[in-house]
């Protein structure tokens, strides 16, 4: 169980002394309003963190802690072996110290979910050094870095998009969501699944700059699409709050015969509209992967074949001839099909 320090727990050192049980939760809301630095010596407390035994999650909520604290945070990941999920919600650690706990994780081989989320501060730069470290990192399983409307843009998403793509990540949940990341970072996140065989869950709820209607918008989309041909492993988008166009989802309902993984879909609002409805009881359906039906959408469909036949090019390349001149048969692409289904 996880005990909340409020206010009427007095001096924060003395119960975080006495605290037994493997989770703990600083909110800030709980202390009458914001708490003050003073009112959490990180300093002291993150000394003890560095040697403590028992603590496995630790939430930190609306304090007034900023940069210097995430790095304190940060020094005692370096020697802490058993904590294993660590969120920060709502405190100003800016990319000064998204940068400490990203070099924190470089090391650190206990922490499996780590949290950063609503107006962190953090920027590109930050989101950089963090998908940079992931590389290193094998045991963290879950990032979750929704709410930072300010800096998770396009720039931020291109560097988690190829960590994706390059499978030097344990990542299995990743969450982007209620962010300003636009059509380009759809882009780099879809061009990361297409390769990518560890992620299953992936949030994008609440983007401000995406509503795939039309225009560069849709084209993302179709990229998503795209990557869901090929991907294996994904298994959940969460979408609440953005609702596609009719024509994204007859798209989504073309390609998903393809995919034998895709079962779980949040989208739109509370009160999705029927063909909402319909298409969510289409994901949850069992499949086995199939050939494309091409009955919807051609033009859109050829979008998605589009972005296949640019992301296998490298690999589609014709092969050198062998001793004899001759040069071996390709094997038909994801897009080479999608395309004889349109003729």
């Amino acid at each position: 169980m996880s005990s909340e320090v409020d206010g009427a727990w007095g001096n924060f050192l003395e119960q975080v002394d006495r605290q037994a049980g493997p989770g703990l939760h600083i909110n800030g809301d709980a202390w009458r309003g914001v708490l003050e630095a003073k009112d959490i010596d990180m300093v002291n407390f993150a000394k003890k963190l560095a040697t403590n035994k028992t603590l496995t999650s630790l939430r930190l909520t609306h304090t007034k802690h900023r940069a210097s604290a995430a790095v304190q945070l940060a020094e005692a990941l370096k020697t802490n072996t058993v904590l294993q999920s660590l969120a920060i919600n709502e405190l100003k650690i800016l990319d000064e110290g998204v940068f400490a706990l990203a070099e924190a994780l470089e090391v650190n081989k206990s922490l499996r979910s780590l949290e950063l989320s609503y107006r962190t501060g953090m920027g590109a730069a930050g989101v950089k050094q963090l998908s940079y470290s992931l590389k290193l990192n094998r045991s963290l399983t879950q990032l979750n870095l929704s709410g930072n409307f300010e800096g998770l843009t396009d720039a931020g998403v291109k560097s988690l998009g190829f960590l994706l793509g390059t499978n030097e990540t344990s990542l299995r949940a990743l969450d982007v969501g209620g962010s300003h990341v636009g059509p380009s970072g759809i882009v780099h996140l879809a061009e990361g699944l297409f390769t990518n065989t560890t992620l299953a869950s992936l949030g994008l709820s609440d983007l401000r700059k995406v509503a795939f209607s039309s225009g560069k918008s849709l084209e993302s989309f179709a990229a998503l699409c795209a990557a869901l041909v090929r991907n294996s492993t994904l298994t959940s988008i969460d979408m609440f709050l953005v609702r596609p166009s009719q024509e994204a989802v007859e798209l989504l309902e073309a390609v998903l015969p393809m995919n034998d993984s895709f079962r779980n879909l949040k989208i739109g609002d509370a009160a999705p509209c029927q063909a909402y409805l319909n298409l969510m009881d289409k994901v949850r359906r069992v499949r086995k992967k199939t050939g494309l039906d091409m009955g919807v959408l051609q033009s859109t469909v050829a979008d998605v074949a589009a972005w296949l036949e640019k992301w296998n090019a490298p690999a589609t390349a014709p092969a050198p001839g062998g001793p004899s001149g001759t040069k071996k048969r390709k094997r038909m692409t994801e897009a080479e099909r999608l395309k004889a289904a349109l003729e």
